[in-house]
């Protein structure tokens, strides 16, 4: 019993490993090969893992760790050079995804409008590890699709924070909405004040004395420690362990040991994905595929549709050309790793129902599963579409 978590986590890699394997010889990309593992390995189709909470802790660690790696890779310097993009772009995708997708959702299904703004929130994240990894890989990030792609990526990032604070107001949670809101302002505050002393002061003077040390172990050790710590802290201050992670890793990353810290933690990146995805697979219930497959196919092709539309938008607010805007669109219609953390806020919230959050899981996973094909395959799709675009003017 004692080793428990031991032989689960065993389990978890060595299957993973071998499914991995397999997809290489396929050519799958391997986050397909994670969320097959989760599959595989889920409650619903395996014995192994009976405990659903338990899984869902796992799916925790994962975005914490995920959360954390994005922060610090956060670079201040690098948001200036985008900053119009990321500001003006960003905020329109974000804006134009929500308002599609609520109102069309209000107008096929008849939910509350609670309901209606949240599956708006779930819609406006796309996945930063799919889409970037996938550019990477093309050689097409630094290409005027490419950085709008990351800028829209990277205020997405942020805007996981508001969206997750906002999800118990929506839900009325307590008993005066306003009252709520301002709370919930007052701990942001407070917690934006414990982060300036903490940047400012307190981390860079305790890196400075570890380095003393001058072990790579030891710095290894007291980052995992502010982590940790700050993500306790926020959770006390009634936050999440998450916003506390990706708030470490933007005091670390704006420390003069961000280099060191990356260095450590950068190559375990793909670790922590993996984690996290492996998890996200394992809270799907396959029989879903059975009992409301054409539901799933529905709102696939709806959430694509939306998606690639309100990306679109987007672009050409920015005032850019047809072909950056349809490259843009196709590249993040997909539904975002935070969206999965969302959603199981949204189900403890009573903002959508365990059917509804297994139909998520399904199209998230679906795609997902086509988003590397998408987005390396976006510019061969453009000529056909910009014919049709220019025949219409």
């Amino acid at each position: 019993m004692q080793h428990h978590i031991l032989i689960n986590i065993c389990a978890i890699f060595g299957v993973a490993t071998a499914v991995i394997i397999i997809c290489k010889f396929l050519r799958i990309r391997y986050i397909i090969g994670y969320l097959i593992t989760g599959i595989l390995l889920s409650p619903n189709t395996t014995g192994h893992f009976t405990d659903i909470k338990e899984v869902d802790v796992y799916a925790e660690i994962g975005i914490i760790l995920l959360l954390f790696t994005v922060g610090l890779e956060f670079s201040f310097t690098n948001l200036k050079k985008i900053k119009k993009y990321v500001l003006g772009g960003g905020s329109a995708q974000v804006f134009f995804t929500i308002v599609l997708t609520a109102a069309l959702i209000w107008v096929l299904m008849r939910p509350s409008w609670q309901e209606s703004v949240f599956w708006g929130f779930l819609y406006a994240l796309s996945s930063t590890a799919i889409v970037v990894k996938t550019l990477q890989d093309s050689n097409k990030i630094a290409t005027p699709h490419g950085k709008f792609i990351l800028a829209v990526l990277l205020f997405q990032d942020i805007m996981i924070v508001p969206l997750m604070l906002f999800t118990p107001i929506l839900a009325g949670v307590g008993d005066n909405p306003l009252t709520a809101l301002l709370w919930l302002l007052g701990k942001l505050v407070l917690m934006g004040g414990i982060s300036y002393l903490l940047a400012r002061y307190i981390i860079p003077f305790f890196l400075k004395v570890v380095m003393k040390i001058q072990s790579q172990e030891v710095f290894l050790i007291a980052t995992v420690f502010i982590v940790t710590g700050i993500a306790l802290l926020t959770e006390e201050l009634g936050l999440s362990l998450a916003l506390g992670a990706f708030i470490a890793g933007l005091i670390i990353a704006e420390t003069e040991y961000n280099h060191m810290a990356i260095s450590c933690f950068l190559p375990f990146r793909y670790v922590f994905m993996s984690f996290f995805f492996i998890s996200m697979g394992m809270l799907l219930n396959y029989e879903i595929f059975i009992t409301d497959f054409h539901w799933i196919l529905f709102w696939t092709v709806f959430a694509f549709a939306v998606k690639a539309i309100a990306g679109i938008l987007a672009v050409r607010v920015m005032k850019l050309d047809w072909k950056t805007a349809l490259a843009v669109g196709f590249s993040i219609a997909q539904i975002g790793e935070f969206s999965f953390v969302l959603a199981q806020s949204g189900l403890k919230y009573e903002l959508i129902s365990d059917t509804n959050y297994q139909i998520f899981l399904a199209v998230s996973i679906i795609l997902m599963s086509v988003t590397p094909f998408v987005v390396s395959n976006a510019e061969k799709i453009q000529p056909k579409i910009l014919k049709r675009i220019k025949k219409n003017d």
